[in-house]
């Protein structure tokens, strides 16, 4: 019951997080493009960081109370069928974003010193962004 109660937090704070991210992506939307685009997509990838953080949290607790139900649910939002991978799932896309991330902050920080390939992948991750944003806009 203690890990249901805090499981319901930890849900409550990812619904905050996706509130500041719906509206977030409409500032994405509206910007023109440049650095203040690419602050707002810095800050689109750091929330996305911050829910898996949480749902992290969240698996390691049901995992070392060996609740069931919380650990099935995890399972289902991020679509892994064994319950044993999920973690590991969600350390991927922590690691992920945080990569997307550093590649963002060094094109904001340091254009000159970004790399043809890092500035091209930062293009990608701003489109990648922009569709997600739209997605949150529709909503």
């Amino acid at each position: 019951m203690m890990v249901e109660s805090f499981y319901k937090n930890i849900l409550d704070k990812v619904l905050i997080i996706e509130k500041a991210k719906k509206d977030l992506s409409r500032q994405i939307l509206l910007s023109k493009g440049g650095k203040k685009r690419l602050n707002f997509i810095r800050q689109f990838l750091q929330y996305e960081v911050d829910k898996h953080e949480l749902f992290e949290h969240a698996a390691v607790v049901a995992i070392n109370n060996k609740d069931a139900k919380v650990l099935k649910d995890i399972s289902l939002l991020y679509m892994v069928d064994d319950e044993e991978k999920v973690l590991s799932v969600i350390r991927s896309e922590i690691g992920i974003n945080r990569r997307f991330m550093e590649n963002v902050k060094k094109v904001i920080s340091y254009p000159q010193f970004a790399s043809f390939t890092e500035r091209r992948l930062v293009k990608e991750i701003e489109k990648y962004v922009i569709e997600k944003a739209k997605l949150y806009n529709s909503m």
